[in-house]
């Protein structure tokens, strides 16, 4: 019987040690992002032709899993808030959608929050949001111009691309989003331009601020410096009316908007402006303790103060709050909001001048 030696035997065992597969490092966890429902359209059911649907049908499981390729980029789960259509969103919905993720965001190991929303009040949605939170993580609001049932469904595109922006690293400090269309918005300046299309949001004057077109989105900017946020109280808001003005318009139409509000916003011609008898009308809710902002009708525009001596229309002369950037809609939430704390017009008047325009 052959004897081997013992070096040789040590090689060879050393040889079969050597063969063994090396144990491989496991992969980075993935990031996990909450996604919060709302109904809407993206939640819609129809007979897949794109019209006469019901929103607000779908759970938010079934949006989860009609978009599998999540699973390669994000740890996702989900919880229904609400399942309505968005012209049913009101301050009850949005108070716990506040809370849902406000909850979300000081789990440590969430990375990210997507919100499903109806469009056709998710920039309402979205700006309301964008006032009380933190921009810490990001919070991507999502929805879809066509239903889950329609044969070009534009929801499951929609939402992969809102989990893509909540889980990018670009996406840090930059607060709550509008995600739709390949396309990333600023809630301040984003509103729906049309009532089919699926490119149906811009943002006129600013133009959005990033893309969704490869796996990782780009933006064109940095983030702005971070904002203080606004608080939100446990009364409910103040009632804020809104009135558009036409020509025509008279005091009374604008007195009979205003009963019973706290807070009017004129969405008015040109710059803002009102009728003569519109104006008198105004300065009878300002005697009263009444805040009144103007904005423009058309939704875009800056709306600066204007100052003593620019004529019998002007902020000083008839008491009124330059609404700055902001839709007639925004400048609601914002005084909402800011009736909270003050009706002084020139507290109000920096409130607006601090979330209302552009840095």
């Amino acid at each position: 019987m052959t004897m081997v030696r013992p070096f040789l035997l040590a090689l060879l065992l050393a040889g079969a040690a050597s063969a063994q597969p090396l144990p491989q490092p496991l992969p980075p966890p993935l990031p996990q992002v909450r996604v919060l429902a709302t109904g809407g359209t993206i939640a819609g059911v129809g007979n897949g032709t794109g019209v006469g649907y019901r929103s607000g049908e779908v759970t938010v499981a079934d949006l989860i899993a009609a978009v599998p390729a999540a699973a390669r980029i994000a740890s996702v789960s989900g919880e229904q808030v609400a399942n309505v259509p968005s012209g049913d969103i009101e301050e009850a919905i949005w108070r716990r959608l506040h809370g849902r993720v406000t909850a979300a965001l000081a789990d440590p190991s969430v990375s990210g929050v997507v919100i499903t929303h109806g469009t056709d009040t998710i920039e309402e949605t979205a700006f309301f949001l964008s006032l009380l939170l933190p921009a810490t993580k990001p919070v991507v609001v999502v929805g879809s111009m066509r239903p889950s049932t329609a044969v070009s469904a534009d929801g499951p595109e929609n939402l992969l691309d809102a989990i893509r922006v909540a889980v990018a690293p670009g996406s840090v400090g930059r607060g709550v989003m509008l995600v739709i269309d390949d396309t990333i918005f600023d809630p301040k300046s984003v509103t729906k331009v049309d009532v089919r299309h699926v490119n149906a949001f811009a943002a006129p004057g600013h133009g959005p601020i990033g893309h969704v077109l490869q796996l990782t989105p780009r933006y064109f900017a940095a983030a702005a410096p971070a904002t203080e946020a606004m608080t939100l109280g446990d009364a409910p808001l103040p009632k804020v009316a809104i009135v558009y003005a036409y020509a025509g318009l008279t005091g009374d139409d604008v007195r009979r908007t205003a009963e019973g509000a706290q807070g009017v916003v004129i969405a008015g011609v040109g710059a803002g402006g009102m009728s003569r008898s519109a104006r008198d009308a105004v300065k009878e809710l300002r005697a009263r303790g009444v805040a009144v902002v103007r904005t423009p009708r058309q939704g875009t525009g800056d709306i600066w103060p204007s100052e003593q001596g620019e004529g019998n229309g002007s902020d000083p002369a008839v008491g009124t709050i330059a609404g700055r950037e902001l839709t007639p809609a925004k400048a609601r939430i914002l005084l909402m909001l800011a009736l909270q704390g003050s009706r002084d017009p020139a507290r109000l008047q920096a409130v607006f001048n601090r979330f209302a325009a552009a840095p």
